[in-house]
């Protein structure tokens, strides 16, 4: 069996894990958003702090959790369009013999 070059590239690039890049939703300026448009309609008072910082909570516990979700969607995308490319680039599909024996 010979390997080429890029043929092991591609074989490295298979088995190698996904790394997902880091998304980041800016969940601390969701959170003081969240705070301030509350205040703003009237469904938070102002002035008692302790609701603040429950809303405030509340905000980035919902905010990391979004974000922890759709970094892990991100990384199954990124493996399925990794397989999908994979099995797409193999020449020895019945598809593909078809095609060459008509160019023939």
């Amino acid at each position: 069996m010979k390997f080429t070059i890029p043929g092991c590239l591609l074989l490295l690039t298979v088995y190698t894990p996904v790394q997902a890049a880091a998304i980041d939703l800016q969940c601390e300026e969701l959170a003081k958003r969240l705070i301030e448009r509350f205040t703003a309609e009237g469904l938070l008072a102002s002035s008692t702090e302790d609701a603040q910082q429950r809303a405030r909570a509340i905000g980035l516990e919902l905010c990391t959790g979004a974000q922890a979700t759709a970094e892990q969607q991100h990384v199954q995308d990124k493996q399925e369009a990794l397989d999908n490319w994979f099995l797409e680039a193999t020449g020895d599909k019945p598809g593909n013999k078809r095609l060459k024996d008509l160019k023939r």
